[in-house]
């Protein structure tokens, strides 16, 4: 077993995750509106492309974690495929979060949201697979992810943090704010990868199974527990992502607090930051299928008792529930990465082989697929059968409809998502008895 990680590396493995987390909060959350609202694309067109870009994913993402595994250099497996891809996440977030309006139609949407999504993929898939590799203790991967996913949810709360910066000052328009938050990651992408890359070791690999190829995938497409994990984060990101993806509608429309939706939605990520902590304690206290299980019923339960206490203008309610459900943000996306790293263990002790990259990747593919189903069913039902409309007047029927389809979505995500980890089998004990075998074969 490896000794546990001092906070110096887990802070300088866990600095890249910041600005990779500061972008993808505004995308599920700002541009869906910003391009239909702000800059003139249906809700249809813009829930399409959203869709389409996120199922091209379904292509990259395996392909990726099968390259990552596959080609290393002698700086080792991760870290010039997180080099690489700085400079494309660049190019992408200036041309997705600071278009010229006179450019933007469906097909430059489409294009520059792939090229970012490539970039993404990239960087996304040799982070946490090189995580599964620096740490590989059942209770040490909990803090590392954990540690991860602070930085993670402090990109998402300083990014916010910009335009309710903008809204103090006077400025309140949507490119404006966009804008502050794209320059935001252009400037921390290079800036926090070079800690990353400078001081996180990363070690080239022992050797390559004996397996053949069509071994190892019938050994993956077999493997139950994988699946069992990709349904619960495909699950949960589908509940996730139609809240980002609605709550400023909710709090601005529905609430009739447009000046609230910004500093309450900050204040979500800040409750997120502090209860942290509290969920990789009750990991290492009850085990991650538990804690995971916990987190998921909890987040469900507020979503559906917003229903009955949600009415206009109130801003108790409004605040209340984005401060409690902020609680249970970071639980799930924590505790199934960790997870996942302890099954790419088995997967060794069985295939020969890491293959850390490819299990990400799979993770990674479903999680993307939940958010873009997410955005594209709740819109398309949001026009489709409620009538709701973003930029115009909306009935009391609509304005219901965007209520229901916001508390309910994200509910059902959730409540499905816990489903597949009931009854986990992989723990602690088990997990001890799989790195002391593969610790023998070393």
């Amino acid at each position: 077993m490896q000794q546990p990680l001092k906070p110096f590396t887990l802070a300088a493995y866990s600095g890249v995750a910041l600005p990779m987390a500061a972008m993808g909060m505004p995308i599920a959350v700002y541009l869906p509106r910003f391009y239909s609202e702000g800059l003139g694309l249906s809700l249809i067109t813009v829930g399409l492309i959203f869709t389409l870009a996120r199922i091209w994913d379904v292509v990259t993402d395996p392909a990726m974690g099968y390259l990552i595994d596959r080609f290393e250099t002698r700086w080792g497996r991760r870290k010039h495929w997180i080099a690489l891809a700085v400079p494309i996440l660049v190019v992408s977030v200036y041309q997705v979060f600071i278009p010229s309006p006179e450019n933007v139609s469906g097909g430059y949407l489409l294009f520059w949201l792939i090229m970012l999504y490539v970039g993404y993929t990239m960087m996304a898939i040799s982070h946490q697979s090189w995580g599964a590799e620096l740490a590989d203790s059942y209770d040490d991967r909990t803090r590392l992810f954990g540690w991860r996913e602070i930085f993670v949810i402090g990109g998402m709360t300083i990014v916010l943090a910009l335009p309710a910066l903008l809204e103090s000052t006077g400025v309140d328009d949507q490119r404006s704010k966009v804008a502050s938050m794209g320059w935001f990651c252009i400037i921390l992408f290079p800036l926090l990868a070079l800690p990353t890359l400078t001081f996180v070791p990363d070690k080239r690999s022992s050797g390559r199974s004996a397996l053949s190829i069509k071994a190892q995938i019938s050994l993956l497409m077999s493997n139950q527990l994988m699946w069992r994990l990709l349904a619960a984060d495909f699950l949960a990101g589908f509940g996730t992502a139609v809240s980002g993806a609605l709550y400023i509608f909710v709090a601005s429309k529905y609430f009739e607090l447009p000046g609230h939706a910004s500093l309450a939605l900050l204040l979500y990520f800040v409750a997120s930051f502090l209860a942290m902590p509290f969920w990789m304690k009750l990991a290492i206290k009850l085990g991650k299928a538990q804690a995971l299980t916990i987190a998921l019923g909890y987040g469900a339960l507020i979503n559906l008792i917003l229903i009955p206490l949600a009415e206009p203008g109130n801003a108790v309610v409004l605040w209340a529930f984005t401060l409690s459900f902020g609680v249970a943000f970071g639980a799930a996306p924590t505790l199934l990465r960790t997870m996942m790293a302890d099954l790419t263990d088995l997967d060794e002790l069985d295939s020969g082989e890491k293959r850390a990259g490819l299990f990400f990747a799979m993770l990674t593919t479903t999680n993307k697929l939940g958010a873009a189903v997410a955005v594209g069913l709740s819109f398309t039902i949001l026009e489709a059968v409620f009538a709701f409309q973003p930029g115009a007047e909306n009935s009391e029927a609509a304005l219901q409809g965007l209520l229901w389809t916001y508390a309910i979505g994200t509910a059902a995500g959730l409540l499905l998502a816990a489903l597949p980890v009931i009854n986990y089998p992989l723990n602690r004990a088990q997990h001890q008895s799989i790195r002391e075998q593969l610790d023998r074969r070393a």
